[in-house]
């Protein structure tokens, strides 16, 4: 057992990133449970722009069966999906799991977010949470040429960080590179940061059992990045197409090992872009503050494809 997760006893682990993040939850869910501690896990109402036409991650007022716990917070079950017939990435993982996953609102201000977590672990005796990033975006430090989504992650990680005072809060990241973002040397100098600010606190790597849940999740949800980690595991190392053969990865021993970090080192030393958004009022306001802080988003690459959409239907 990793003497940092030696004193919880109810885990909540979020997939930050949205998307199919919440596959890279299940190596941390396996590894916790196998030491008696609950999890509960949690994502976004976020899906890739290909999966979903919507630009931007889902209100929760476009929701349907799910169960409302506050302003930032819903309970989703293998029925949750959107009034347009769309199913998350969370739903599909409630059915095969079979228990409820946690939706967060991303639309609020990290602070909103960060009261409304903490009131529901207070509620339900969770004493940790961990945000989980797959493929590395969260550990940017904003000169990365080819970092494109940082909007969702520097939003929980600021929610994250305001946590502490409250409780503990960890970040995993897991699928070192695997969305095509982040290079691996880009990667290797963050994490060195990372350590030599004494912000690394351990990894582990995927198991049998860990792996079989996984391509469970996978053969059901859409996934580039999330995939990753099984080729990796499965010893398919070297240079990988996803996003239908537009990127180009490497495909690694490190692509499947969960790393875990201390959220205040993660947001002081590393991620500008979380920094930056700290205050802001809601995501329109972190969205904005990026973009003219020289930041692309994923907020804005949806809204501009949308837009191009509708022309071209005209």
């Amino acid at each position: 057992m990793l003497k940092c997760f030696s004193n919880y006893k109810k885990a909540l682990l979020i997939g930050i990133g949205g998307g199919a993040d919440v596959i890279g939850t299940i190596p941390t869910k396996l590894f916790l449970e196998s030491h008696g501690i609950k999890c509960v896990l949690g994502g976004l109402p976020w899906e890739r722009y290909s999966i979903d036409p919507f630009p931007g991650p889902r209100p929760f007022s476009q929701i349907v069966n799910s169960e409302k716990i506050n302003d930032s917070l819903c309970w989703a079950v293998h029925k949750t999906k959107t009034q347009d017939g769309l199913f998350f990435s969370e739903s599909k993982a409630s059915k095969i799991l079979n228990e409820k996953v946690l939706l967060v609102n991303i639309f609020n201000s990290s602070d909103k977010i960060s009261k409304d977590l903490n009131s529901f672990c207070k509620k339900n005796k969770i004493d940790l949470i961990v945000g989980v990033d797959v493929g590395g975006d969260v550990i940017a430090t904003g000169s990365e040429t080819g970092l494109s989504s940082p909007l969702a992650d520097s939003i929980m990680l600021s929610a994250l960080k305001k946590l502490e005072s409250k409780f503990e809060t960890k970040i995993a990241v897991l699928g070192y590179g695997s969305d095509g973002e982040l290079k691996q040397s880009e990667l290797d100098s963050s994490l060195s940061l990372i350590s030599r600010n004494k912000g690394l606190i351990g990894m582990i790597g995927i198991t049998n059992e860990s792996s079989r849940l996984m391509r469970k999740l996978v053969s059901k949800i859409e996934t580039d990045a999330s995939r990753i980690p099984l080729s990796a595991f499965d010893g398919v190392y070297g240079p990988s197409k996803i996003r239908n053969g537009r990127i180009s990865i490497n495909v690694h021993p490190f692509s499947q090992v969960t790393f875990f970090l201390k959220t205040a080192i993660v947001f002081k030393h590393i991620s500008l872009s979380a920094r930056l958004i700290h205050k802001s009022s809601d995501i329109w306001e972190s969205n904005g503050i990026l973009l003219d802080n020289g930041f692309k988003t994923e907020l804005d690459f949806e809204i501009r494809k949308h837009l191009a959409s509708l022309e071209d239907i005209k």
